[in-house]
């Protein structure tokens, strides 16, 4: 079942009735937020057996992140306030994911003619510990109903995608989103042209599920 679930994820979607869907969407990231940075990667070290590299932080923002590469073109981010509060802890929750594409503005136009509306394109950056300089571009829906929804991010030419520079051993199982109803983010889905794992369920949330050096590590909101 968990092998059905992660080609599900995985695999473009195809709407009932049409012909291939547009290939130029894929899963890009995974979020994780934690409240103080430092104890957020000790806590991913303990449970997985991988050290998250330090990425950098967000000019405006106020947030900073450290990485870990899935594979695959896939990594997960570990975010958390530059600033924490006291008594901010390690806990680990999934809290959004990014689907990739090399045409934004394509897959924004495609996304608002099919009813959903779209903020951006919104221009982000970092620089590493290097002092490497990484853009992008961004694109997401704020509408009631799809709080869940992934946002688009476009990757700079020349930007090296971080699952690229990440430490290894940890892959992806699966992604699962669950709302209490799945019409809306089935209809946003089939629009991008990817197909995620979406569950009906009284809670809502994102649960993340990775094999890693350590066994089977699952992360929960």
């Amino acid at each position: 079942m968990r092998r059905v679930l992660s080609l599900l994820m995985l695999a473009p979607l195809t709407p009932p009735g049409q012909g291939a869907p547009p290939r130029d969407v894929d899963l890009d990231h995974v979020i994780l937020y934690t409240g103080r940075l430092s104890s957020g990667i000790a806590e991913f070290a303990r449970r997985t057996g991988v050290t998250a590299i330090f990425g950098g932080r967000h000019p405006g923002r106020g947030t900073e992140n450290a990485l870990v590469s899935l594979g695959d073109g896939h990594y997960l981010e570990i975010l958390a306030p530059v600033l924490p509060q006291p008594d901010s802890g390690a806990q680990l929750r999934p809290t959004g994911w990014a689907l990739h594409t090399r045409t934004l503005d394509s897959v924004m136009t495609r996304m608002r003619a099919a009813g959903f509306e779209l903020m951006g394109p919104t221009a982000g950056s970092r620089r590493t510990a290097d002092s490497a300089l990484l853009q992008w571009r961004t694109a997401a829906t704020a509408v009631q109903g799809l709080e869940l929804a992934p946002f688009f991010i476009e990757w700079a030419a020349g930007t090296p995608h971080p699952s690229t520079t990440s430490p290894t051993g940890c892959r992806l199982v699966e992604l699962t989103v669950t709302v209490a109803d799945t019409a809306r983010l089935h209809g946003f889905f089939s629009a991008a042209g990817y197909r995620a794992a979406l569950r009906k369920g009284t809670t809502a949330g994102l649960q993340l599920t990775l094999d890693c050096p350590k066994g089977r590590v699952v992360f929960s909101p």
